[in-house]
């Protein structure tokens, strides 16, 4: 054959190979199967890295129906102008929206230079009488309380010229620069400027925390870290190697594509923007994966929202609105004349604008073939049982607290109250908290161990001190609810200061340690940071304007800011019997006791530990698999057996797999994988299916034993059910550390 023929002879044959090769690979090819492409969307809360004042607008209007009328925009039926807040920056102000000390400003940090014709006055000013001259009531609010107690005493500014501390400091400009609703969403946006001021570069990383927690390297904005952090991404895309995922983030703060004052808004970060990216990318699924612990009507739900067919509310069988519209189930308003009141001023056309809802409609809008799911809270699943136990042993590993001192446990709630004409009473959220820390204490009670004197407890951190919400009472100093604050009261040695103005001396045998831990949170966040620590610290303090209500200034009398945080944003303070002496006109009275102090340990959440490796690393492994199992149950099409139990026993060079089914319909069998990382590639290690051995009728218990395994080294396993059709679903991972000597007593890392 010649050179010609040879190369005639080579091309064609390369021809041909290319033209085999794209037949399998051509989609219509049985070869080539393409994957379904399923859009996660994450949502959480979203507070910026830096100062933005238009975070909270959207966020709290989403719980329009909690608060009372006039409390976000003025007049009773929320909508109309009122006064607009200004200040006179103080140094936290002034260093935030960088103009000079003492300049008047609004909350989006825009100068007023109109103090002359519109002063700067008190809100006091405009209290009923015998006070004031009582617009507030007759164009603002018709409820003066809680609502004007708040406007008038929770925030102040002092008058550069004067010096006059002015309470509630409003002014009367109907064409205010602020938001003209002298109101909540104001006085919260004043706070967060303080707040900002105080964190560590003047920044707040709860963002960072959380895009790294779920892209891990591939965070937006954010360097790559080495090794790679634990995240939901890589441990989703290992366990479902079968689905094409594309990611999208949204923020509670900015669901709609709208500016502060409802006017339209293209925002490239809102969840509405999100949304149309994912399904411009192809997705006809999405799962959206609302990172929280536990759900409720106010923060997911709505009003009217279902689960398999079930309503939501507090009470079995019901929505929130039926619960609500009720007078006789002992839960909501109590009289018709409440309810009649609560219809008027919160009419439920204005209710339905809740995350899950609102997410709904806006998938609906834009492609109403897309099959939108939504994923369970993480807080159902034991991992995160496992985490908050994780956290607990690594606090008492980080400060060396010896097993023979006595020790106090508080597992802080948000908090809560029963709100306007008491309809919050109605909300999931008392129930399905009560199961999640029920749950949680029972898995500390069940796996930790504590030679010394011990309590667990749990109480809220909000709206359960001795103030307007849970009043002090001379027969309950506690009120009708014991708040985290309260809880460390009574538990403390020595003295302290109650809401009632009465000092108590505890003695001093009570604990030498109190650790409270907010274990429904992932990551840190205002409220986590200086709000629990001003929420649960100090005494009950003494002034005109306010009574008695707990000191929120650190121990030497300033506020808490960096000095008082570390960097995985945990507190220890001391009651010694010194500081602690109150704010500006209170009374002055030490805390704690010199003999025998009590030392108080506020911990950081789960994703701000140490993650590189221990209890740290352990901690966000579990988180990291409770949010990836959630993601799992809501991509839907389960295999018809119902698990009871998979579980993975360590022994001697040796794991044993244990799994146990209450019902199997058309099961083939089973297949178990391995891994030595969660996220990691998975082996099988079974050759042959492990065949069936329960029925639709009845479940079978099973066993697997890994032998030839390293003692030291931890691994995961997978189970694996496919049934007669060949229809594969995924369990796990579990994992379990080999060693030569097993106490099976306690193993907090498995």
């Amino acid at each position: 054959m010649g050179i010609r023929q040879k190369a005639v002879f080579s091309k064609g044959l390369l021809i041909f190979l290319v033209l085999v090769l794209v037949s399998f690979l051509w989609p219509s090819s049985p070869v080539y199967a393409e994957k379904e492409k399923i859009g996660v969307l994450f949502i959480s809360v979203g507070e910026n890295d830096d100062y933005v004042a238009d975070w909270s607008i959207q966020f709290f209007n989403n719980m329009y129906d909690v608060f009372n009328p006039g409390f976000f925009a003025g007049g009773p039926l929320e909508g109309g102008t009122c006064y607009t807040q200004i200040h006179y920056a103080n140094e936290a102000e002034a260093s935030i929206c960088g103009v000079d000390l003492g300049t008047p400003i609004d909350q989006f940090c825009n100068p007023y230079n109109n103090t002359d014709l519109y002063p700067v006055h008190t809100l006091w000013d405009h209290w009923p009488p015998d006070f004031g001259d009582n617009d507030f009531v007759i164009n603002c609010s018709t409820a003066i309380t809680p609502v004007m107690y708040i406007l008038t005493f929770s925030h102040t500014t002092d008058d550069p010229s004067t010096g006059e501390l002015i309470y509630g400091p409003v002014v009367l400009d109907p064409n205010g620069t602020g938001l003209g609703i002298a109101d909540f969403l104001e006085m919260n946006n004043w706070s967060r400027m303080g707040w900002y001021y105080r964190w560590p570069d003047h920044k707040c990383y709860a963002r960072k925390e959380l895009l790294k927690w779920w892209y891990g390297n591939n965070a937006p904005g954010y360097s790559p870290d080495s090794p790679e952090l634990i995240n939901v991404k890589a441990t989703l895309e290992a366990l479902h190697p079968e689905y094409d995922f594309i990611y999208g983030h949204g923020w509670e703060a900015y669901m709609e594509n709208e500016d502060a004052y409802g006017n339209p808004l293209d925002r490239p970060d809102s969840t509405e923007t999100v949304i149309k990216e994912l399904i411009d990318g192809g997705a006809k699924k999405i799962v959206v994966a609302d990172v929280y612990s536990g759900f409720s009507n106010l923060t997911q739900f709505g009003h009217e929202w279902y689960e398999n067919g079930q309503p939501i509310s507090a009470l079995p069988g019901k929505t929130f609105k039926e619960c609500v519209e009720d007078l006789t189930d002992g839960k909501g308003p109590a009289t018709q004349a409440d309810l009649d009141a609560y219809r008027t001023n919160k009419s439920w056309d204005k209710h339905w604008k809740h995350p899950f809802p609102l997410i709904k409609s806006l998938v609906q809008s834009q492609d109403p073939t897309v099959d939108v799911r939504f994923a369970n809270a993480y807080g159902m699943y034991p991992e995160f049982e496992q985490a908050v136990v994780d956290v607990l042993n690594y606090t008492i590993a980080k400060y060396s607290i010896p097993s023979t001192a006595s020790l106090k446990v508080i597992l802080l709630q948000h908090g809560y109250y029963k709100a306007y004409a008491n309809a919050q009473e109605c909300d999931s959220y008392f129930k399905l908290t009560n199961d999640l820390v029920s749950r949680a204490a029972a898995k500390i009670q069940s796996t930790f161990t504590w030679s010394g004197k011990f309590d667990l407890v749990s109480g809220p951190g909000e709206f359960a001190e001795g103030d307007t919400y849970d009043p002090a009472s001379s027969g309950k100093p506690f009120g009708n609810v014991i708040s985290a604050g309260e809880l460390v009261d009574q538990s403390i040695n020595g003295q302290y200061v109650n809401g009632l103005g009465t000092l108590v001396d505890n003695g001093t045998n009570n604990y030498d340690y109190i650790i409270a831990m907010p274990f429904t949170f992932e990551s840190f966040s205002s409220d986590t940071i200086y709000g629990k620590r001003e929420q649960i610290l100090g005494n009950n303090v003494y002034s005109a304007a306010t009574g008695y209500t707990r000191d929120t200034m650190d121990k030497d009398g300033t506020e808490y800011d960096t000095g008082d945080i570390d960097s995985e944003y945990y507190t220890v303070k001391t009651f010694d019997g010194t500081g602690w002496l109150g704010g500006r006109g209170a009374s002055k009275t030490p805390k704690g006791s010199v003999t025998n102090p009590t030392t108080i340990i506020i911990t950081g959440c789960i994703l701000d530990l140490n993650s590189a490796s221990g209890l740290g690393r352990s901690a966000r492994e579990n988180l990291t698999m409770a949010e990836v199992k959630a993601i799992s149950d809501a991509l839907g099409g389960p295999t018809l057996i119902t698990l009871a139990s998979f579980d993975a026993v360590p022994g001697n060079r040796s794991v044993t797999l244990k799994w146990v089914t209450e019902s199997e319909v058309d099961n083939a069998g089973f297949n178990l994988y391995r891994s030595k990382t969660t996220n990691g590639d998975y082996i099988k290690m079974n050759g042959a299916l492990i065949p069936a051995e329960g029925s639709s009728t009845h479940g079978a218990t099973y066993e697997f034993v890994d032998t030839g395994l390293k003692n030291g080294v931890r691994y995961s396993y997978i189970l694996e059910d496919i049934d007669i059709k060949g229809k594969a679903e995924k369990h796990g991972p579990e994992s379990a550390t080999p060693r030569l000597i097993y106490a099976p007593l306690r193993d907090v890392r498995k």
